[in-house]
């Protein structure tokens, strides 16, 4: 499969333009505007995984320890994740999302959900199935990814 196909760099370069676009005309509307995107992906993989162990998560997010161990630190100050010593193994420390972990991300997609709405209905019903195909087709495509456990 070429990478470089002309009709997929295309639709990459209609997808940039669109993100463009859409980053200048809303003012952020972050809760917590000081939650990097590293702190990002560790919120968004807990929400996905839950709890897990800290070598767990390093792994996944393909990072050292210590650069997680950064992380988890500034989002436990933030009250964004819990962390507590495993019950049956002391050693290990388990890492978890918080409530307010929580309520954070759902506020996150929320705003994307809100966004998005505001351009679809711009959209007439036939164009708007056709993003829903095309999502579905997407959709379809990432379910064939292989996962962390198959490669």
């Amino acid at each position: 499969m070429d990478p470089k196909r002309p009709d997929v760099e295309a639709a990459l370069e209609g997808y940039r333009q669109l993100a463009q676009m859409l980053a200048g005309s809303r003012q952020p509307e972050l809760p917590d505007s000081s939650v990097t995107m590293a702190q990002m992906r560790v919120l968004m993989l807990l929400a996905t995984i839950g709890p897990s162990h800290m070598s767990e998560l390093a792994g996944a997010l393909r990072i050292s320890l210590s650069t997680l161990s950064g992380l988890v630190d500034r989002l436990v100050e933030s009250g964004l994740v819990t962390r507590h010593n495993d019950e049956h193994d002391r050693r290990q420390v388990t890492v978890a999302l918080s409530d307010h972990g929580g309520e954070f991300l759902e506020y996150f997609s929320e705003l994307g959900v809100s966004h998005l709405r505001h351009l679809l209905v711009r959209l007439s019903p036939d164009q708007v199935r056709s993003v829903t195909t095309t999502l579905d087709l997407l959709m379809s495509a990432a379910s064939e990814l292989p996962t962390e456990e198959s490669r």
